[in-house]
């Protein structure tokens, strides 16, 4: 009983408040709303699809459905939507204080908000300007806009406005819109029946759905048609035949996505940077770092490479590939996986056991501080770091090795003296700074020396970490977003790139020089294609992580595969040198043979290369056990918010969605053990 006295009381006030703010703001001059909201110099016009362009100004794709704009409506359509929506909409000015006592009665009736008293022009100025949040303040704005939208256009001119913005389901806008959606029919061609249904719509579109909740769409459809009859705008006889009438609704199918792993990541950012209400009201531009010629390329080679591992035998369903410019952090491609129908799992964003891949991050660390060169002699013999007991695969490996050959061969037992030597704070420390955000407290044991974490890496985090080797050891944070504008231009966000060193110009040339050997004579090999190029392959436990990271002067690029459900990947040679390494090599090829680098191969001297000590034969780098790994949780980058969840409107009327855009997903949580 206190509890509804206090919920009570608590909308007596909020509505109070809104009465007495709209009654100043109705007594302040209009002309002075019009100024102070900035409407006296905004123009009304239609709005397109939101476009998003690639880095040379390509389309890559539109999000939302193209939208129909009428210029009027016709008088039935019109004044169904009065009757039911806002009564008093011709009798009132951009309050109705009527209206708000309705609703203030009916929502102390029911002991909760129920009910907005919105009138059509302050739904139009929320739908235009404003988000769905439940404040005061937002109210305040609210009521301010509306003013200054009567003062500016006049009622017949805001309905219009009204009728061609109002979301209406199906990821459609506009009554002109729902009638070619839902009906095939241009919106003068409409019937009593189909008005009515689509009125009712207004009120809750995802609810009132054909496609989901025919029946409460019916029920819906009949207290419209009863508004009419009580209103004069129909007869009894006449609703009661269209209450019996059957509507000859067209069936739906989404529209097929673009690039649907890119799109699922840029997506994801526009919704963190300006929200999602701005998103879908449309008219905006996008553009991005990606390039979508190079994006083509990418998807391409995956599902050929997708469908060359199912020839062989090889149970790796899933992959992930993504490309960065190591000069700005910029993505240029991202492809998460094989067959979006099937697996919406985006790789390239979720973090996954590295294995030996992340070997050249520490070793790095360790260059930097001064610990260990090119030519420092390690001690590779297998024995006991304070318990942990690394092993070597190789047979043939020997008991001492340079950093060079240890890095070439992948030996283990050599890192994780190179790990042991700097210390865990410090290599923590340094894979931070490298842009890793997936560490925990419980992976700061020498198991991290052979990849094993509690989460992992995602492959764009390691393309990131990468990029140091090849420019002169900064770090510059991913992004895929450079600006968005408004259809008038307006700049509403714009990336703001940063850069740090990470380690110094001459720890990344030597990294660099190893790294190169490691494609020409170690367990990168099958990585060589016909420029310099430097990488190092990953591989876990069972072969449930493969891994080629790699790059050349202009590209770094991250390949991932395995299968999402963690699974070991059955077949046979099944390493990150002989699975991952041939998809980096075949797609950056294909990017160099179709003019996308500006370096050109140099030039053969006729002899053979020799690398500067006697080459250990290459044996498949061993896979790596992590200690206790889990299903990762899914990665936000960085330097980006996650979007903000939407918040119900005063009135029962559901933040738009033309597109749905899915989230990212994670895999299933198993009891089996997840490197």
């Amino acid at each position: 009983m206190f509890a509804t006295i206090k919920k009570a009381a608590a909308i007596f006030l909020i509505f109070i408040v809104c009465f007495f703010a709209g009654a100043w703001i109705t007594l302040a001059t209009p002309e002075i709303m019009l100024y102070a909201t900035g409407l006296d110099a905004w123009e009304y016009h239609a709005q397109d699809q939101t476009i998003v362009y690639d880095c040379n100004g390509q389309e890559i794709t539109r999000i939302g459905y193209k939208r129909i704009y009428a210029e009027d409506f016709p008088d039935a359509l019109k004044k169904a939507v009065v009757a039911v929506e806002d009564r008093r909409y011709y009798e009132h000015a951009s309050l109705d204080p009527r209206g708000i006592a309705r609703a203030l009665y009916n929502d102390i009736k029911e002991g909760n908000k129920s009910e907005g008293g919105s009138t059509i022009t302050q739904q139009l100025a929320r739908t235009l300007f404003l988000t769905q949040e439940k404040t005061v303040s937002r109210k305040f704005k609210e009521l301010m806009i509306a003013i200054a939208l009567e003062e500016k256009y006049g009622k017949e001119a805001i309905l219009n406005m009204y009728l061609n913005e109002i979301y209406m389901g199906r990821g459609c806008s506009g009554m002109a819109s729902a009638a070619n959606i839902y009906f095939g029919k241009d919106v003068d061609q409409l019937n009593e029946a189909e008005i009515a249904m689509l009125v009712g719509m207004i009120q809750a579109p995802e609810y009132y759905s054909p496609d989901s909740n025919m029946e409460a769409l019916k029920n819906r459809q009949e207290v419209v048609l009863n508004v009419l009859v009580e209103q004069g705008l129909t007869s009894s006889q006449q609703a009661e035949a269209n209450k019996k009438k059957a509507l000859k609704i067209k069936s739906f199918e989404a529209q097929k996505i673009a690039h649907p792993y890119l799109m699922n990541y840029l997506n994801a950012q526009i919704i963190g940077k300006i929200g999602k209400e701005r998103l879908y009201q449309g008219g905006l531009k996008v553009y991005t770092s990606i390039d979508l010629d190079m994006q083509k390329h990418a998807e391409s080679k995956v599902v050929q490479h997708g469908k060359a591992l199912a020839s062989k035998g090889i149970g790796a369903k899933d992959m992930a590939l993504v490309s960065i410019d190591p000069e700005t952090g910029g993505i240029r491609a991202l492809v998460g996986g094989v067959e979006w129908d099937k697996n919406q799992y985006n790789m390239a964003l979720l973090p996954r056991q590295p294995g030996s891949a992340i070997k050249p991050l520490y070793y790095a660390a360790a260059m930097e501080e001064g610990l260990i060169k090119p030519d420092t002699e390690l001690n590779n013999k297998a024995r006991s770091f304070n318990g942990y007991t690394p092993q070597n695969d190789q047979s043939s490996a020997p008991d001492k090795v340079t950093v060079r050959l240890a890095l070439l061969n992948s030996y283990n037992v050599a890192s994780v003296e190179v790990l042991d030597r700097l210390g865990l704070n410090k290599a923590f420390a340094y894979l931070k700074n490298y842009g890793i955000t997936t560490l925990k407290t419980d992976d700061q044991n020498l198991a991290l020396a052979l990849g094993g974490l509690h989460d992992g890496i995602s492959p764009v985090q390691m393309a990131c970490a990468f990029a140091m080797f090849t420019n002169g050891g900064v770090y510059y944070p991913y992004f895929g977003i450079d600006t968005i504008e408004d259809d008038y231009g307006k700049i509403l966000f714009a990336n703001q790139p940063w850069k740090r060193q990470v380690i110094s110009a001459g720890t990344a040339a030597s990294m660099d020089a190893i790294l190169q050997d490691v494609v020409k004579y170690g367990t990168g090999k099958n990585a060589s294609f016909a420029l310099p190029a430097g990488g190092k392959t990953g591989t876990t436990t069972q072969s449930k992580d493969l891994w080629f990271v790699g790059y050349t002067d202009e590209l770094v690029t991250a390949v991932w595969v395995g299968n999402t459900d963690n699974t070991p990947i059955k077949g046979y040679d099944t390493y990150g040198g002989k699975v991952a390494a041939p998809l980096w090599r075949d797609y950056m090829a294909d990017l160099y043979y179709n003019g996308f680098f500006k370096q050109k191969p140099p030039a053969s001297s006729g002899k053979k290369e020799t690398p500067e000590e006697p080459e250990t034969p290459a044996e498949p780098e061993p896979p790596v056990e992590p200690e206790n790994p889990v299903i990762p949780p899914i990665e936000q980058p960085p330097d980006e918010q996650p979007p903000k969840t939407p918040v119900l409107p005063d009135d029962p009327t559901p933040s738009p969605e033309p597109r749905p855009w899915p989230n990212i997903k994670q895999p299933p949580n198993t009891n089996e053990v997840k490197p």
